[in-house]
């Protein structure tokens, strides 16, 4: 029993920290949140998206993962980079179930969720909520805007330039005139993110390595303040 006390207590604490909650009295909160599920995620034990038929909207409560889908031949390949905030699955309501499934990246990292339909009637009956959701939505729909445009203008340098501005804008630290990440990422799965193979991958990363831009290693990245600068779109901190 007490067990049981301390998972929803740790369950409602990351779920209050979402911006979505914000505004909502504890009353209501108490209601929405014993409808959320919560699940850690890893490099070992992935949340599958399609385990289910009933569609599901998901929230990345803390940490950071990678959505992969289920590509032909067995070639799985990374959809996108989640953060802490962010927002995937079925958030249009349209029955839609996301295929593939999630791996946490950062220790720690923790996905809730809802069933959509559940949720939807959550959004009719709380005012706030639903414009906290409207918020979150119209900034998730900026960010795919601007990454469609990046992705369909500009060549596979800047695209990588633009995940590096992302990444260094939610984890970099700065030391100096450089930015220093902890290597969660594969090469292999930068590659997949920008579209590009990883043998290409590997050329890049060697060119910009050779021009002091660029330091990968298997546990962390050095990348030179001045190569972020250019003005290029890139997203905005986790919410």
């Amino acid at each position: 029993m007490k067990n049981e006390i301390l998972v929803e207590k740790i369950k409602c604490s990351y779920i209050r920290k979402h911006t979505l909650f914000k505004n909502i009295p504890e009353d209501e909160f108490s209601e929405i949140c014993a409808k959320a599920r919560l699940v850690k995620v890893s490099r070992k034990t992935p949340l599958l998206l399609n385990s289910d038929p009933v569609s599901r909207v998901y929230f990345v409560g803390n940490g950071t993962a990678k959505q992969v889908y289920y590509g032909k031949g067995g070639h799985n390949h990374v959809t996108d980079i989640l953060v802490n905030g962010d927002i995937f699955g079925d958030f249009t309501f349209s029955g839609f179930n996301a295929q593939g499934y999630v791996k946490g990246l950062k220790p720690n990292t923790f996905i809730f969720y809802f069933i959509a339909s559940h949720f939807k009637k959550m959004l009719q009956q709380n005012h706030n909520l639903s414009l906290n959701f409207a918020e979150n939505i119209s900034s998730k729909l900026r960010y795919l805007e601007e990454r469609h445009f990046v992705w369909t203008n500009k060549d596979a340098r800047q695209r990588l330039l633009y995940f590096f501005k992302g990444w260094s804008a939610c984890d970099g630290i700065r030391t100096g005139d450089k930015i220093i990440l902890e290597n969660y990422f594969s090469l292999g799965d930068i590659a997949d993110f920008i579209g590009v193979s990883r043998q290409f991958i590997h050329t890049i990363v060697k060119e910009l390595k050779e021009e002091g831009q660029v330091y990968y290693s298997r546990n962390k990245i050095l990348i030179a303040e001045g190569f972020l600068n250019p003005a290029i779109p890139h997203r905005k901190q986790a919410v």
